[in-house]
């Protein structure tokens, strides 16, 4: 008895499971899809970027496993459904999904002034794939009494984040939407579960890349003290994606560094405080423009 308790936590994690990860090409999905290729998995990289999803493929095959990459926009109606059922033809069924894809466009500033264009470019990016893959892979995982899907958000569509509120709401969608499936599905063996990122490097972010005088204020905004790297998310979906998970059925794990539960509250270097000194706003306007701009 001890031994077949102990065997959930003993590599390989998902050992000959087949996966799906959307958004596949991007730092923290490729971060996961090895991840999940070293466990044992074979993995299907679906994204619009052929040359990283080559990459990623590759990455997937040089651990040994299986890889087929899926070139196509799926924010077009259709087309993440389709990406689930080319896994399906080629690799023989999808146990794992992981809905990595999702941006906020740069579609911030005033909800006024905003378009239904911006809102359905938005709903197609960050929920409408999500539908889609969820509802392509379920019958499947029924069948066989056993799959594992992790959705994306965002610790955004937990807090607020001003001049993005259609953004936030569309990452909200994804939190509830993750809770009422996972329930409904909870008997058939499969864990639907969520991953809310926040200050890790990734393309989206341009990877934090700031000038070195800013490393210093990194502790300030991160109560983990740095900035996340693409393998710390990757890490809580292996996790979320294996037997380990077996007992979770509709959480969102913020993986973060702790800014969400920080809630507002920053360190400086001899305490913490709720109203940080904003210097910018003490500065000449001109010495503020040569600020990065998401610092101004």
């Amino acid at each position: 008895m001890a031994e077949e308790l102990a065997a959930p936590w003993r590599g390989p994690l998902v050992k000959d499971r087949v996966a799906v990860v959307t958004g596949g090409a991007g730092s923290i999905a490729t971060a996961t899809a090895i991840a999940l290729a070293e466990h044992g998995a074979d993995v299907v990289i679906a994204d619009i970027d052929a040359d990283r999803t080559a990459a990623t493929v590759a990455e997937v095959e040089a651990r040994g496993r299986r890889g087929l990459g899926v070139v196509a926009d799926l924010t077009v109606p259709g087309a993440a459904a389709a990406a689930v059922a080319r896994a399906d033809v080629e690799l023989g069924r999808v146990d794992i999904l992981v809905n990595a894809l999702g941006h906020h466009l740069g579609l911030a500033g005033r909800f006024d002034d905003s378009t239904d264009d911006d809102w359905d470019r938005l709903y197609r990016v960050n929920l409408l794939h999500v539908f889609e893959t969820c509802r392509a892979v379920l019958p499947g995982m029924r069948a066989r009494r056993w799959g594992r899907i992790v959705n994306f958000s965002s610790v955004e569509g937990i807090r607020a984040m001003p001049s993005a509120p259609v953004y936030t709401a569309f990452k909200g969608a994804i939190d509830s939407f993750t809770k009422s499936l996972a329930v409904d599905v909870a008997g058939d063996g499969i864990r639907v579960n969520c991953i809310a990122v926040d200050k890790t490097r990734s393309y989206q972010v341009n990877f934090y890349a700031m000038p070195a005088e800013y490393d210093q204020h990194v502790p300030v905004w991160v109560p983990a003290g740095r900035f996340g790297d693409p393998s710390d998310v990757a890490s809580v979906a292996l996790f979320l994606c294996s037997e380990l998970s077996s007992w979770v059925v509709g959480q969102t794990i913020s993986a973060d560094g702790g800014t969400l539960a920080a809630g507002g509250w920053y360190r400086t270097p001899n305490r913490w405080t709720n109203s940080p000194l904003l210097v910018q706003h003490l500065e000449d306007a001109q010495v503020t423009a040569t600020r990065p701009a998401n610092l101004r």
